[in-house]
């Protein structure tokens, strides 16, 4: 009896694992005049995709890379924190030729430009996460300024 009841739990489980729905989010850089600008996809279940453009859109290149489990739950984690906190960055002045931008769109918001500091401590971590999933995209690490 004990058996079967261990059994009919672990398939209730399975059966929720299942049936939770993969979530995504884009992180998108600009890219400027000297570096070439990305979009990485990153699904809830850690996979997650590069695509390289130049600044006339035209593809530079692209791939398909895994996030950390950990890593992935904390930046839907931390996205979510930074939705329902409005984060907001402090205006911040870019060279014309130089300057990037580096957005996160999740489930129809965007957020404030990562590349400007932020406010708060949800953009601070949102800032992190990005850098992480940069890193493991195989980005060359490109500093976001921190609060």
């Amino acid at each position: 009896m004990q058996v079967r009841a261990t059994l009919f739990g672990a398939l209730v489980i399975a059966s929720l694992v299942a049936a939770t729905p993969r979530d995504s989010a884009v992180i998108l850089n600009s890219g400027s005049t000297n570096t070439v600008g990305f979009k990485i996809t990153v699904w809830s279940d850690g996979q997650a995709s590069l695509a390289q453009q130049n600044r006339d859109g035209s593809a530079a290149g692209a791939k398909s890379f895994t996030v950390p489990a950990a890593v992935a739950a904390r930046f839907f984690a931390d996205l979510a924190a930074a939705r329902s906190s409005n984060a907001a960055t402090v205006p911040c002045m870019k060279s014309a030729s130089f300057g990037t931008s580096t957005h996160v769109t999740w489930q129809g918001w965007v957020s404030p430009d990562l590349e400007c500091p932020p406010k708060t401590s949800a953009g601070d971590a949102l800032v992190k996460d990005v850098q992480d999933i940069r890193e493991a995209s195989g980005i060359p690490k490109e500093t976001l300024r921190q609060h």
